[in-house]
């Protein structure tokens, strides 16, 4: 999965993963197995049930399985819909997004957004720019990958990334933890009980030039410095 900034909804794991996961819960609270909070074709529909009282049930859902990026984005959702959201509710949205590791940019925006709504059925625009936006920036940067493509994808620390509800089909660190301890079981080579060799860099082709093989290597170097920046 990938990214293409660092405000809300530049991502994959936003839209494969915490989009999806709030749908589903949505979908069973207000049994309609069409609702989704994401540019619904019938908006005024979706906010009907939110102001009579869905959102408050998804959070209290959300908060019980310690879901923190559920409880943000769907204040998110609900607030670019132009939903009706009670103070207390939004109070303790504004907590969990103090409490929530998050990249900078989406969480200044999450905060503008919570001083500023209105709250009176007036929709909300982030200013989240698409991947459209993205790779029009890119080509108008010149910025240029490994290869002579245009770059357009943005290294991404795992701490950061939004993820899917806990314990569900979506939900990525159970997934990650549960290869570990799998891995840790049985180690490397088949499964003979030793300990798994330490990772280490992946290293260019011989195939390539030099000049390549040193932009790859910088490159790479970069992605491990970046995820291991506190």
């Amino acid at each position: 999965m990938g990214a293409w900034g660092y405000q809300l909804f530049n991502s994959d794991n936003e839209f494969e993963l915490v989009i999806p996961d709030i749908d589903e819960q949505a979908r069973k609270l207000a049994k309609d197995p069409n609702l989704t909070l994401y540019e619904p074709k019938n908006k005024k529909r979706v906010v009907k049930k939110l102001n009579d009282g869905l959102f408050h049930e998804l959070l209290q859902l959300f908060i019980s399985k310690e879901w923190k990026h559920g409880v943000i984005y769907l204040a998110v959702l609900s607030m670019m819909l132009g939903a009706i959201i009670p103070a207390t509710d939004l109070a303790y949205v504004a907590q969990t997004l103090k409490e929530t590791p998050m990249y900078q940019e989406a969480k200044t925006q999450v905060q503008k957004g919570l001083e500023g709504y209105k709250n009176n059925g007036e929709p909300f625009d982030f200013g989240s720019k698409s991947i459209i936006d993205a790779a029009n920036a890119s080509v108008a940067n010149e910025q240029q990958a490994v290869g002579g493509f245009q770059m357009l994808n943005v290294m991404e620390k795992w701490s950061f990334m939004p993820q899917g509800i806990p314990g569900g089909p979506n939900d990525m660190e159970k997934g990650l933890k549960e290869f570990l301890d799998h891995k840790g079981r049985s180690g490397q080579g088949g499964g003979t009980g030793k300990e798994p060799k330490p990772a280490t860099e992946p290293k260019p082709s011989d195939d390539l030039p030099q000049e390549e093989k040193n932009r790859m290597q910088a490159a790479v170097k970069a992605w491990f410095d970046f995820q291991m920046a506190p």
